[in-house]
């Protein structure tokens, strides 16, 4: 793993975490909103941007994942 790689990797899952909760007081709020429909529609878009950007992540940790076992695997 380059240098870059491995402080993503250590810190990708705590990123993670924070993403899913932004997301979940995000629905929350959304459901608290529901009568205020521009309010509404700026935490829709806010919680399609949060979800695009955990794809993101998770696809990242899986390919560093997978880099990091086939390292642990030439050792």
């Amino acid at each position: 793993m380059s240098y870059k790689e491995q402080r993503e990797w250590e810190t990708i899952e705590e990123e993670i975490g924070a993403l899913e909760d932004t997301i979940g007081n995000l629905e929350a709020e959304i459901e608290t909103s529901a009568s205020n429909y521009s309010r509404l529609n700026e935490l829709m878009e806010d919680k399609a941007q949060k979800e695009a950007a955990l794809e993101e992540k998770m696809e990242r940790w899986m390919y560093l994942n997978e880099l990091a076992e086939k390292i642990a695997a030439q050792k």
